[in-house]
Formats: structure tokens, C-alpha cells, sequence
């Protein structure tokens, strides 16, 4: 009884909207993230941000890491994450929408395990944003 119930929901068009929503918000979270990268970036442009210091392997080339985190969370996986969702364009927008995932997925597993894990000390309870956002661009990574 609860399938048919459940099923006119999950077979409607409107599904779209589910997928729409998640490429809105996390272009969105992602750009917001990057916004403030670039205002630093911008007032001290030969000066690393202050948490790629202590990246183990950032670390060696902090302000050429600075950018690449600030270019790839402002513009392109925003951009690729919503272009990848035009299907019109055809197999591109699957390319697209792959390289926004694995960007995504890339900044977030530093985020977590070099930053928050490595450097904070932080805790799985510490990091749930994190961890949503991380889970939300494998998705886009396999999408």
C-alpha cells in the first residue's frame, strides 16, 4: 500500500527539481566559500590564505595552492556543476557535471581529512557540514 501511495510521487516529472535543487545549493555553498578566499587573495595577493599553511602538502606551494582552492570553489565548480545539468548540450553536460563532482569531491576530502581532521583535531560530530557537502558532490562525481 505505501508503493502506491509513494510511487505517483518519485515517477513525477518534477523530479527534476530534486536534482536542480542540489546543483543550486551546492554551486551556491561553494561560491559563498570562495567569495571570501578571493577577498584575501585580492587584498594580499602574494600572501597564502592562512589555513593552506598548514596543509601537509599545500603547504609547499601556498599561495599557488591559494588560487587553485579559490578558482575551483568560486568558479569552476559552481559553473560546472550548473552547466553539467543542461542536458541539451549533450554528453558534455555528463563531463561537466563529473569534473564539478570530482573538484567537489577533491577540495572536500582536503577540507576534512588535512583540515579539519589533520589540523583541527576535529571528530566525524565536528564535521557534518562538511561531510554533507563532501556526500552531495560524489554524487555529481558518479551522476
Amino acid at each position: 500500500m505505501l508503493n502506491k501511495v509513494t510511487e505517483p510521487i518519485a515517477e513525477a516529472r518534477m523530479g527534476i527539481l530534486s536534482e536542480w535543487s542540489l546543483r543550486i545549493v551546492l554551486s551556491y555553498i561553494f561560491f559563498s566559500n570562495g567569495q571570501p578566499k578571493l577577498a584575501g587573495l585580492m587584498d594580499n595577493p602574494s600572501e597564502p590564505l592562512g589555513f593552506v599553511k598548514n596543509l601537509y602538502f599545500f603547504s609547499d606551494f601556498p599561495v599557488i595552492s591559494s588560487y587553485l582552492a579559490t578558482i575551483a570553489e568560486l568558479i569552476l565548480i559552481p559553473i560546472f556543476l550548473i552547466v553539467g545539468g543542461l542536458k541539451f548540450i549533450g554528453p558534455t553536460a555528463k563531463a561537466l557535471s563529473t569534473l564539478g563532482g570530482l573538484l567537489g569531491t577533491f577540495v572536500m576530502a582536503v577540507v576534512i581529512f588535512g583540515f579539519h581532521f589533520g589540523v583541527l583535531e576535529e571528530t566525524f560530530a565536528d564535521v557534518k557540514y562538511q561531510l554533507a557537502l563532501f556526500a552531495m558532490s560524489i554524487y555529481f562525481l558518479f551522476k
